[in-house]
């Protein structure tokens, strides 16, 4: 297949590279001469291992060329890659001014063509492609540009590799165009990974927080690290035992998006090492955010709740999550404090009077009359309320006879299946 990328910076020279690799032959695109120049050569203008000697075995063969005459490339392709860059912008957003010059580029040589086939590859927000999309399709008379998103997830030193063994490939597909040309690339490479055909503004989102995510889970183990130092603990050591836990910690546990965390444990030890990391130099600004993030989740869905039709709240949920009937910290009950007006409070079988202990303390000390809000009656509970907000991942059929007519808030997906009978149904944060 005959394959142009627009951009020949890290990402565009590492899918060229690949790309020759794999039999197709490849147009570089460059409005930089000097890199059009070195590409020509076959030397890679960024330094990759692996990437020279794939730079000048196809360049050799005549299956790499460079220029900087964006028709051309395009006129004598099947398919086009935009790989260029993104970076931010004064106000702290990515730019896409490169995208639309590009597109703007391609016109002529597309209208020629009557169709062609546009990826994109760089990283950009979500609802970019789209736009792209309408912007370059409003400029074709007869042609037709099919769009396709395809996020990269290349880490420079190892890019090769990322290439031929990703986690997974994303493609991003539009309804109505024809994405068929990017999967019969993918097809010839035989990637052992799975490949992902989700919606255009998914794909685009996905490599952002990846990319957080990883930031994140570097910041997390510097600080843990530095009060590890602090209390004469071996960080590397504490951490591979953090990661040796492929069940809990190293998995998809807990990265469902739903409702907040609460109970005995989590906001104590959040707090705790929070404590300990503001005793330290510099301290650990990530790990003292936990709780307040934790808060302004509440606070948000708080903020859903009140803005759904109806007067009267109902919150199913009065333990801090399903299977349990500890309330400490339980961020239904947390919630109940921040709506405008108490709420009714439903729950199968938790009796206030039998809680006991540290559990009894906690229920008296945030919700002291917590016996004349609690119904364990579905039908009570249903003819009481205007809206419901679901707290926790427990089933609740006996609420699906009766919650046709009610405001529904549903962050963690309880009565999801039913959405389309509910009367109004807010997810809140998915």
């Amino acid at each position: 297949m005959n394959v142009s990328i627009f951009g020949l910076g890290y990402v565009g020279c590492v899918t060229a590279g690949c790309l020759t690799d794999g039999g197709h032959t490849v147009y570089g695109v460059e409005i930089n001469p000097q890199k059009v120049e070195q590409v020509q050569k076959g030397t890679p203008p960024v330094d990759e291992p692996g990437l020279a000697d794939l730079f000048g075995e196809a360049a050799a063969d005549g299956r790499l060329r460079a220029t900087t005459d964006a028709g051309e490339a395009t006129a004598n392709t099947d398919i086009s890659f935009v790989s260029v860059g993104t970076p931010l912008d004064e106000t702290g957003k990515l730019s896409t001014t490169g995208l639309y010059n590009v597109m703007d580029s391609m016109v002529p040589a597309i209208e020629d063509k009557n169709e062609h086939t546009v990826v994109v590859r760089s990283t950009v927000p979500a609802g970019t492609t789209r736009k792209l999309r309408s912007y370059l399709n409003d400029q074709l008379d007869e042609a037709t540009a099919n769009f396709v998103v395809n996020p990269e997830f290349l880490r420079e030193g190892s890019a090769l590799s990322d290439f031929y063994d990703p986690p997974y490939v994303v493609i991003g597909e539009f309804d109505g165009d024809d994405a068929s040309a990017v999967h019969e690339l993918y097809d010839a490479f035989e990637i052992d990974a799975s490949t992902e055909v989700v919606g255009p503004e998914l794909a685009e989102s996905v490599k952002t927080v990846n990319n957080a995510f990883h930031a994140l889970k570097i910041c997390f183990a510097n600080e843990v690290s530095s009060i590890a130092a602090a209390e004469g603990i071996d960080g590397k050591q504490l951490m591979g035992l953090v990661a040796a836990d492929r069940k809990l910690n190293v998995s998809p546990t807990y990265l469902e998006p739903g409702f907040a965390f609460g109970g005995s444990c989590l906001p104590k030890d959040s707090r705790s090492i929070a404590t300990l990391g503001s005793e330290i130099p510099a301290g650990t600004p990530l790990l003292g955010s936990i709780t307040d993030s934790n808060d302004s989740h509440l606070e948000r869905i708080a903020a859903a709740v009140n803005g759904l039709p109806g007067e009267r709240v109902g919150i199913a949920g009065v333990s801090f999550k399903s299977g349990t009937d500890d309330m400490r910290n339980s961020p239904g009950l947390r919630l109940a404090g921040l709506l405008a007006e108490t709420p009714l409070l439903y729950s199968r079988s938790i009796s206030p009077t039998d809680a006991v202990g540290s559990n009894r303390d906690y229920m008296e000390k945030v919700f002291p009359d917590i016996e004349s809000f609690l119904v364990n009656d579905p039908e009570e509970f249903l003819d009481r309320v205007d809206k419901v907000v679901f707290t926790n991942t427990r089933e609740y059929d006996e609420f699906v006879p009766g919650i046709e007519g009610k405001s529904v808030c549903d962050p963690v997906g309880t009565m999801a299946e039913h959405a389309s009978e509910i009367e109004r149904y807010e997810r809140a944060i998915w």
